[in-house]
């Protein structure tokens, strides 16, 4: 009795959270203030400026929405509950918070990349606030801060391999910033796992984006939405299994 009790009560944590993060995220998204949005562009005399995304403000001065409700709203509340009742049924109500809250976060990143190419950092500390809900799962106190090093440490070999080969920063700043940040929240062998499947995704999204004549292969793909996907994949599926590797 007490476990479908509990079952229920998650069940319904999850609906409310859907209906809360599925809106929210749209609602949120086209209320985030303009300056968080703001990129530097090279000037004149080699100087640097602060810009916003031309597609930003073509969207506000015309108010517009940045992101439409329609369908949006929908898809997202559908995904939310989704997932939020999957981890209802697989896992402890904290984990199930916890994995919504991340994935909140994320979304926002990923809708920013997506439109504009641009993760704004307000959002990359946000989802460092969201590592408190795991800091009772890791074994070990400095996890989340070895997590944190490894993944500022692939993105730099990352972003040095780029420049090195391609001659090109196609894997930018708030790609190392993510993470470094994700690192915190999953640890070290989260971040790996998080990192090989970001790789995977991206690739077939590029190929996708090729192939559909949508891109070439100069373009520079947004990296957040199928960072959005890999974490997804991690938190649901894969993070008891990695937590029985050791190293």
């Amino acid at each position: 009795m007490t476990y479908t009790i509990n079952i229920v009560i998650k069940i319904v944590i999850a609906t409310a959270a859907a209906v809360i993060f599925g809106n929210g995220s749209v609602v949120a998204f086209n209320h985030i203030p303009q300056k968080w949005f703001e990129d530097w562009e090279a000037g004149e005399m080699g100087t640097e400026k602060r810009v916003l995304p031309a597609k930003l403000l073509e969207a506000d001065n015309a108010g517009r929405q940045r992101l439409t409700s329609t369908p949006w709203k929908w898809l997202f509340t559908g995904l939310f509950l989704v997932t939020g009742v999957y981890l209802a049924m697989t896992s402890g109500l904290q984990y199930e918070v916890a994995t919504l809250c991340v994935l909140a976060a994320l979304l926002l990143m990923a809708i920013s990349d997506a439109l504009y190419r641009i993760v704004p950092d307000q959002l990359q500390i946000l989802l460092a606030v969201m590592a408190i809900g795991f800091v009772s799962y890791n074994e070990k106190w400095w996890e989340p801060l070895a997590g944190a090093g490894l993944g500022l440490v692939i993105g730099l070999a990352v972003w040095g391999l780029g420049m090195l080969i391609y001659r090109n920063d196609g894997y930018g700043g708030a790609d190392i910033k993510f993470l470094t940040v994700m690192g915190l929240v999953v640890g070290r062998r989260g971040i790996l796992a998080v990192f090989i499947l970001q790789t995977l995704f991206s690739a077939i999204e590029s190929a996708f984006l090729i192939a559909t004549k949508k891109s070439t292969s100069k373009d520079r793909i947004a990296m957040m939405p199928p960072a959005f996907i890999a974490v997804m994949v991690y938190l649901l599926f894969l993070y008891n299994i990695m937590e029985i590797i050791e190293f």
